[in-house]
């Protein structure tokens, strides 16, 4: 889905999150973040885990709203975008089944700083931001496990910023498409030239001329739609 410059933000509805019972999760577990705290730990979480699926271009949160869930995605790729004054927008950080969306309500219970928007559609479990506070607050393997990710997204937003300020639009499509593709174990990416050009911040003429040349030379093949 792509908003207009025009339209944003009056064209993305305000979203409302209905208060959930508790029940046990019963799928395959593919967060790595998840999979890696003791059985122990992790039984503490599991009854207040549900599953969510969003789509291509759905929004899980807007800039400046409360958040009251945790999103651990499964198979669904999340991009944090920053929206500018004159409509344009850029990515900020790209979260799959390595983290977390919702440091902020973990570690400071402020407002989302950034529109999270669902760039490959798929699963991903939900808990209440409450609940993984008082987790978080016990000083375990859960908060180990969340200062590391957190840790890690620093380093990850850090060198993408040097990134972007330095390197061709070219070697940053490059490293995006890598970047999703490592949060999706997917061959095929479900993307459109319009879509990538948001979250380069970039024109989409740029990304479809560099995508040609990639095409052209066997790196990578697409076609319409």
């Amino acid at each position: 889905m792509s908003i207009s410059p025009t339209a944003f933000p009056s064209a993305v509805r305000r979203l409302d999150f209905p208060k959930p019972a508790k029940s046990a999760f019963s799928g395959l577990l593919t967060n790595r973040l998840l999979s890696s705290l003791p059985g122990t730990e992790f039984a503490e979480l599991l009854p207040y885990m549900e599953p969510a699926t969003f789509r291509t271009g759905e929004y899980l949160c807007e800039q400046g709203q409360e958040m009251p869930y945790v999103y651990f995605p499964e198979t669904v790729v999340i991009s944090q975008l920053c929206y500018l004054g004159d409509g344009s927008s850029t990515g900020v950080a790209i979260i799959g089944k390595d983290g977390l969306l919702g440091l902020s309500s973990i570690l400071q219970n402020t407002p989302a700083q950034h529109w999270a928007m669902a760039t490959i559609g798929g699963s991903a479990l939900r808990i209440r931001a409450d609940q993984v506070r008082r987790e978080f607050a016990q000083a375990g393997p859960v908060q180990r496990a969340i200062l590391n990710y957190a840790h890690a997204r620093l380093q990850q937003v850090s060198q993408r910023a040097v990134c972007n300020s330095r390197h061709r639009l070219e070697e940053r499509l490059c490293t995006w498409l890598l970047m999703i593709q490592d949060r999706t174990s997917a061959s095929h990416l479900p993307l459109t030239h319009e879509a990538i050009s948001q979250h380069l911040g970039t024109r989409r003429a740029g990304v479809t001329n560099f995508c040609n040349v990639l095409r052209d030379n066997g790196v990578i093949a697409y076609h319409r739609a």
